[in-house]
């Protein structure tokens, strides 16, 4: 094999055949590996190309699936909101509805009391024990007899 100090001594032209030979042929292996190595650069730079473009796909179809789910996030929320604004309204009329029927209920229970309460009704509430409740007399027993 000739080596660099030996082509420094010697030009091309003063060699011989074989050593020629061995020189074109070391020439060519290195040229060669040198191909190989920039395929195999080629190559890996062509696998990164397309990784990295799988990769924006998939990133684009996940933002897209992203910003599906962040408006059905958003209709469902407003859905939910919308509901519960709803229940509230109608948990809070039915509590006003409550407290009015309650306060016509005391109303009526006072009512109710005063007009116990009254002479009137203690005097239709007195009852004979022989009388209708609307104080018509049914049998009332005769004292006094007619002797003749």
């Amino acid at each position: 094999m000739v080596g660099a100090s030996q082509l420094r001594l010697f030009e091309p032209e003063s060699l011989n055949a074989l050593d020629r030979w061995r020189m074109d042929n070391d020439r060519r292996e290195q040229e060669r590996a040198q191909a190989q190595e920039q395929q195999k650069r080629e190559q890996e730079c062509h696998k990164r190309s397309l990784a990295r473009a799988g990769a924006r796909e998939k990133i684009a179809a996940l933002r897209a699936e992203l910003a599906m789910l962040r408006e059905k996030h958003e209709s469902l929320s407003a859905l939910v909101r919308d509901t519960l604004n709803t229940t509230t309204d109608t948990l809070c009329t039915l509590a006003d509805e409550r407290r009015e029927q309650r306060a016509e209920i005391d109303d009526l229970k006072l009512a109710v009391a005063r007009l116990g309460a009254s002479p009137e009704a203690k005097r239709a509430a007195f009852q004979f024990a022989r009388e209708k409740s609307v104080g018509e007399v049914v049998d009332l027993p005769d004292f006094i007899r007619k002797v003749h």
